[in-house]
């Protein structure tokens, strides 16, 4: 007879399998042979282990069919809960891989947001 524990380890063991298989599916829908990249893996079986954490902005977008297609696909699979979900880790992606764009880009809109300040203060003096 098994143990409470031994149960325990079995039932973690299958769902280790089962994410592992998730991922394998949502990388490469429909048989493909293209293999995703272990990153990509790895950050998937993160994020079914812990979420996205807090999503309170709403952004609307619009996705040509195929992104769409993908989407669902590992939504369907369970990988992510909702289209919202899925596209907020692959914004996250984006941004993420984008880091060296955004460190150059920062500094000047810092600098044009505090000149749109500043107009702003002298526009309202005037009036």
């Amino acid at each position: 007879m098994m143990s409470k524990k031994m149960k325990k380890k079995e039932a973690n063991s299958k769902d280790d399998e089962k994410q592992e298989k998730v991922v394998m599916v949502a990388c490469c829908p429909e048989g493909e042979t293209k293999v995703a990249s272990e990153e990509l893996k790895d950050e998937i079986l993160l994020k079914l282990g812990k979420g996205l954490g807090d999503r309170g902005n709403v952004v609307m977008t619009r996705l040509d069919d195929e992104d769409l297609k993908q989407i669902d696909a590992l939504v369907e699979v369970e990988a992510f809960k909702s289209r919202s979900e899925a596209a907020a880790f692959f914004i996250r992606q984006g941004i993420q891989a984008s880091k060296d764009l955004f460190e150059k880009v920062m500094p000047t809109v810092k600098k044009i947001r505090e000149l749109k300040e500043q107009a702003q203060k002298e526009l309202t003096k005037k009036e």
